[in-house]
């Protein structure tokens, strides 16, 4: 729970790399993903389509992610009313290390609801061309396997 969008901001942003925070405690239902490519959601409705951590998807579609870490490098308002703030961001995945793996920008967008600021839209772009390389293999692998399946 985050009592301010700010520190909505920072926690909905952390909780995409391997850490502690509970991914399900940074958002608010619905929460809307905007994505090109293989995603582990779009949108999740019910309480039930949440995973405890966003991690727990790396193992299958970037095991390469497994034990990174995600940090804001910078953010601007760009749109408040009373319930709602949307800020322009940058921010880095870093491997276990502290190297940067990628990096990528977005707009995410915190609502509030009874004093409670998390997470209700997130329409992440400009993601760093290795990072998009990997996320065109794995949309060919993605591809392949449901072909064989189907």
């Amino acid at each position: 729970m985050a009592s301010n969008p700010e520190k909505a901001l920072k926690d909905s942003v952390e909780a995409l790399g391997t850490t502690p925070k509970r991914y399900r405690e940074t958002l608010h239902l619905p929460m809307h993903h905007i994505s090109v490519g293989v995603t582990p959601i779009a949108f999740y409705r019910d309480e039930k389509d949440v995973p405890n951590y966003f991690a727990d998807f790396y193992s299958e579609i970037r095991p390469e992610w497994i034990g990174s870490t995600c940090k804001l490098e910078s953010y601007s308002e760009v749109i408040r009313d009373d319930e709602k703030v949307a800020y322009l961001l940058k921010a880095s995945r870093l491997d276990q290390d502290g190297l940067v793996m990628s990096t990528f920008e977005g707009i995410f967008t915190l609502g509030k609801m009874e004093q409670d600021w998390r997470l209700i839209s997130r329409n992440i772009f400009n993601v760093s061309k290795d990072s998009k390389i990997k996320q065109r293999e794995l949309i060919d692998k993605w591809n392949k396997k449901t072909q064989e399946l189907g």
